[in-house]
């Protein structure tokens, strides 16, 4: 049985077992990341927090892994309570997209549209409303895929049954995002690409290339994650009448240059990532304040929110203290979107040595969301990272969302 300590060593255990099976040694290795060779014993000791994205991308790339080698865990583990677990869910999940690469016969059987397409809004909703999400929506997923695609079979109405398709693949590449399942989450962001495609719905088009970037940054591939968002906010801008624009097109124009924005922050180009930001601010401006996307919940909170992680991600702790002193959670209609901001602020925190502040952030960020604070393998880091340092004032908070989360045995 995993012990404590080896949960705690964590991503650094990890990357040391990789490293040694790719005879490369730590110097090797420093040097080709462009660290010390102090920063990567810390890592591997588990002593240090190997945090950003960009430093993990490089290392799997020199000890010949992927990240989700370094940062998964087993599936089991992932999602603690009652319900199918998410080992169930993605083998489920796998089986209806393998019977489905083929003609879906038709039969007089065939699920209802309209039931479907509000399954659909129905998961979505839960997604960005349920402090419980991933286990809510994970648990519908397999029965909605499926359904789905007999749906659109059957339909005469193409495109609204491609829009329940795809909306039905938008939500589960969303929740594959939590799960160490990479070659799903490429599948199934194709088919959302090929069914708006198939749709000629310039808004799926959009929310493809949105969805289809995750998989591509989660794989190390931000250049082609940010080229693919700027190339479909290209099209759909060709799409939007200037003098009475699409609401849900400028949304997900905005959402686009967000994703391009992380990207770029991801790879450290900080000039291009603001640029990309602001454009998605104006964009978050032209729509209102009270404007935000059912499925992608774009508005201006959502980029207020970008505007910490894009911090985060370029290893400013500073910067993200400062802003998140500034947002209003309360404008976000989504509990995600506000525990992800609160995770961010805690990254800050922690860079900056302030331990408590850090662990009461994770917690309230943990009120608003169990399940994203408990599947974050951000989160796992940071507080591996404040078990190591054990402050006296932050350690039962941090020992207690520890034990809720997995990390250490309850």
């Amino acid at each position: 049985m995993t012990n404590d300590a080896d949960l705690l060593r964590g991503v650094g255990a990890a990357i040391a077992a990789h490293r040694r099976a790719a005879s490369v040694t730590q110097l090797s290795l420093a040097e080709r990341i462009g660290k010390s060779v102090q920063w990567v014993s810390a890592v591997e000791q588990g002593r240090r927090h190997a945090e950003r994205l960009t430093d993990l991308v490089r290392i799997a790339s020199v000890i010949g892994c992927t990240v989700d080698d370094l940062i998964g865990r087993p599936l089991d583990a992932l999602t603690p309570g009652a319900g199918p677990s998410q080992t169930e869910t993605v083998t489920a999940l796998r089986e209806v997209i393998m019977r489905t690469a083929g003609p879906i016969p038709i039969t007089d059987l065939a699920p209802d549209l309209t039931d479907v397409a509000e399954r659909v809004d129905d998961a979505w909703t839960i997604w960005h409303e349920s402090p419980s999400a991933h286990r809510g929506v994970g648990a519908l997923l397999p029965a909605l895929v499926a359904d789905a695609h007999a749906a659109h079979a059957s339909s005469s109405d193409r495109k609204r049954s491609a829009r329940a398709l795809a909306g039905a693949y938008q939500i589960t590449r969303q929740w594959l995002h939590h799960v160490p399942s990479g070659d799903l989450a490429w599948v199934v962001s194709d088919r959302a690409a090929h069914i708006a495609r198939e749709a000629d719905d310039p808004y799926l088009i959009a929310l493809s290339a949105w969805a289809l970037s995750g998989p591509y940054r989660r794989a190390g591939h931000q250049d082609e994650a940010t080229r693919l968002c700027l190339a479909a906010a290209d099209e759909v801008h060709t799409r939007i009448d200037p003098a009475n624009p699409r609401k849900d097109l400028l949304g997900a124009y905005g959402m686009l240059h967000l994703a391009a924005a992380v990207s770029a922050a991801q790879s450290d180009q900080d000039g291009r990532a603001w640029a990309f930001h602001r454009v998605a601010q104006d964009a978050a401006h032209a729509l209102g304040p009270g404007y935000y996307d059912p499925w992608t919940k774009f508005g201006a909170g959502n980029v207020d929110i970008h505007a910490v992680a894009i911090n985060a991600e370029l290893g400013r702790p500073d910067d993200v203290v400062e802003l998140s002193a500034r947002l209003n959670l309360n404008n976000i209609p989504s509990v995600e979107r506000r525990s992800a901001a609160l995770i961010s602020t805690a990254r800050g925190f922690v860079r900056r040595g302030e331990d408590e502040s850090a662990a009461l952030v994770l917690l309230d960020a943990e009120l608003i969301s169990s399940d994203e604070v408990h599947d974050s393998t951000i989160v796992r880091e940071l507080l591996r990272e404040l078990i190591i340092r054990d402050r006296a004032r932050a350690r039962p908070h941090v020992h207690g969302l520890a034990r809720r989360g997995g990390l250490l045995a309850a």
